[in-house]
């Protein structure tokens, strides 16, 4: 039976689907046939996130749409983005308008002021001084939505050298998700076991190398007393997992292949070129089914220089501009408007992804933002988000405009909430209900902190 053919079944597809026996190809088709069969039978298709990092600050008055107050500091501001205009540096999101929310002055102060940028504490809800202090939102909601990769950690340098760097997402405790810089080596990890060529030599020796040291770690462990036998078990345990994971990628062979990425049109000697790369990646890992969660970060590149569009001053220098200069914005919006460019490529891809009665991008929401806040020095007394998409309608973040009331640092009472807030949203939204994540900000009420942001969910 082939592909063609499992497109045309009749009314009766769940049937047929459960009656399909194979043999030698129930490794390769098996995995291709469950996700037909839960289609047929009405199952929901996996809610997917991707966090898009970017450095150097996302500026409120950026993403703020044109006549809309930012001076309105007492109250909810609620609008329908069907009557309002996009701000120029984030246009290229006008095709996805309906689908996109914006959200400004949610607060994030618990992930420390100043600094150029808020690393860990960004996706976390603890201080950025403390490194790799607890688990990432990212990951708490991977935990939530299961996958053969937890998360998959894409990050653009701007070093064309840069291979793996430890930068905003952590699994847990001194646990740091490392985010893979090149392309090339994203997709030979990702995609290497239907890749051709050199690429899927070497996801089969690396599938040999993981053999041979898992046998000779048992063969070391018998010679060891009880307890550094325990000390291995927890090394083995790694490489058991890491091996367990090639396996699950090689039997999802058929569904790999048809979201293969195409990288080779990226150049990657440029960071624009990478950028690019990475976000063909993201869209595939999770079209595939390899991850229901991305961490695309591009904080590195904060202060580095863009002259592939034109800007020849670097984004240190333009941070450290005046707000009122009028060359800070000359400089920085075709920097902002590139990153929105890659935000509409990623709904694009996803769009493009046939699913069900609709497309990929319907359980999808992409959350674009920096690592630090509201400025180049942020003291993240807002965070502003840009949001794409509304996870299979679990939110309500499609074609809003949503403008908190101000932080008041101090105050006993006050109607301002925080990222936070936000991240329990999105926990709930994919079923995890807890009330609480990371650390409490003790600036502000705990009231204001406490649960999630009601607003935006459906």
């Amino acid at each position: 039976m082939n592909t063609n053919g499992l497109k045309m079944l009749t009314p009766d597809r769940r049937t047929v689907l459960k009656g399909v026996s194979l043999g030698a190809g129930a490794v390769v088709l098996q995995p291709f046939l469950n996700a037909l069969a839960a289609e047929a039978a009405g199952e929901a298709p996996p809610l997917r996130i991707i966090f898009v990092m970017q450095g150097n600050g996302l500026w409120p008055h950026h993403i703020q749409p044109k006549g809309v107050d930012r001076k309105k500091a007492d109250r909810l501001v609620d609008l329908p983005l069907a009557d309002l205009e996009l701000p120029e540096p984030i246009a290229p999101l006008e095709p996805f308008k309906n689908r996109l929310g914006i959200i400004q002055k949610l607060s994030h102060k618990i992930s420390g002021g100043g600094d150029h940028g808020k690393q860990y504490g960004a996706l976390g809800c603890f201080n950025w001084r403390r490194g790799p202090f607890g688990q990432t939102i990212d990951h708490a909601l991977a935990s939530a939505r299961p996958s053969v990769i937890p998360v998959v950690g894409l990050g653009i340098q701007p070093s064309p050298e840069a291979v793996i760097v430890n930068t905003v997402s952590a699994a847990g405790p001194k646990r740091p998700q490392p985010m893979i810089c090149q392309p090339d080596i994203a997709f030979q990890s990702l995609f290497g076991s239907v890749a051709e060529g050199n690429v899927g030599k070497s996801f089969q020796a690396r599938n040999k190398l993981l053999d041979w040291i898992r046998s000779d770690i048992k063969r070391v462990e018998q010679a060891l007393p009880a307890m550094d036998r325990e000390k291995l078990d927890i090394y083995l345990d790694t490489f058991e997992q890491m091996r367990t994971r090639q396996d699950k990628v090689a039997e999802m062979k058929d569904r790999l292949k048809a979201n293969l990425p195409m990288i080779d049109k990226c150049d990657g000697k440029l960071m624009t070129g990478r950028f690019e790369g990475q976000c063909a990646i993201a869209a595939a890992a999770l079209a595939s089914g390899l991850t229901n969660v991305v961490t695309l970060d591009a904080s590195g590149v904060g202060h580095a220089t863009w002259k592939e569009l034109g800007v020849q001053t670097d984004g240190h220098a333009i941070g450290h501009m005046h707000p009122d200069q009028p060359e800070r914005d000359r400089l920085c919006i075709p920097i902002r408007k590139f990153h929105a460019e890659r935000i509409a490529d990623l709904a694009r891809r996803l769009d493009a992804v046939k699913e069900g009665n609709g497309t990929a991008l319907d359980s999808t929401l992409i959350v674009w933002m920096s690592d630090s806040g509201e400025e180049h020095h942020g003291f993240c007394a807002e965070w502003p988000l840009v949001t794409l998409g509304n996870l299979g309608g679990r939110l309500k973040t499609a074609g809003r405009f949503l403008q908190f009331p101000a932080y008041q640092e101090g105050a006993k009472e006050t109607a301002n909430r925080t990222i936070r807030n936000f991240y329990l949203a999105l926990l709930h939204a994919v079923g995890n209900k807890r009330e609480s994540f990371g650390e409490l900000d003790r600036q502000m009420p705990v009231a204001s902190q406490v649960g999630p942001l009601t607003e935006i969910l459906a």
